[in-house]
């Protein structure tokens, strides 16, 4: 079982523009075009890894920098951001 070949693309494509008319398939493919350029754009920026170190917000010990979990009560450092991030919206 491998790709579809020409026979099944043109079914496809039939199928496609009876369920979306031939006005709408443009704009749906150029709404899949921007999306996907918004996703690998997304991906480029990378994700910014905030610091961990100070009190933790559950149990009050002190975090290192650079640890992945809180030595007093075992808490992810996803957590413990947060949870630091919940604290500063309401406060």
């Amino acid at each position: 079982m491998g790709l579809p070949g020409g026979a099944e693309m043109i079914v496809v494509l039939l199928v496609l523009l009876l369920l979306f008319g031939a006005s709408r398939l443009p704009k749906l493919a150029r709404s899949m075009g921007q999306a996907g350029k918004e996703f690998k754009s997304g991906m480029k920026e990378g994700y910014k890894e905030e610091p961990v170190e100070g009190s933790c917000p559950f149990c009050g010990a002190e975090v290192p920098a650079g640890s992945k979990f809180c030595p007093g009560c075992a808490r992810s450092a996803e957590d413990i951001i947060a949870e630091r991030a919940l604290k500063q919206k309401s406060a």
